[in-house]
């Protein structure tokens, strides 16, 4: 039940999502999948269970989205618990593109901060607020 934001290039039309609390599990084969909400996508997502979440941040200096996956200790099939343990810690803490320090959560985005990033593909637009969705 996360939420995210759909960025778009003022000039090359580009688009981005930034996604903050997507929950998701880890496939058999070691992947990381979206868990799906309200009910799981797949037999062998509720089998598994929420495995953790994605929070996504955004470079201010060069427009990257970059993931970040937070893991619960225990994975479970129920959302409340899940959401009970989210991990609150920040994981990164600059831009794996081009080192910057000023990186922008989802949050920052929404409160008016996404006119200061440009975009990561022609680097001549900025980025604007297409949607804001509650997943």
């Amino acid at each position: 039940m996360g939420k995210y934001v759909v960025l778009k290039c003022t000039s090359c039309g580009r688009e981005s999502e930034i996604a903050w609390g997507k929950e998701f599990y880890v496939s058999s084969r070691g992947e990381e999948k979206i868990y799906g909400y309200p009910e799981p996508v797949s037999e062998e997502a509720k089998t598994r269970g929420i495995s953790g979440f994605w929070v996504d941040k955004v470079c201010k200096s060069c427009g990257e989205v970059i993931r970040e996956s937070r893991y619960i200790e225990d994975p479970t099939d129920e959302y409340a618990e899940a959401w009970v343990n989210f991990p609150k810690v920040d994981i990164i803490e600059e831009c794996t593109s081009c080192h910057s320090k000023d990186i922008l959560t989802l949050y920052e985005v929404i409160v008016g901060e996404e006119a200061k990033i440009p975009c990561s593909r022609c680097r001549e637009g900025k980025m604007e607020i297409k949607k804001v969705v509650n997943d």
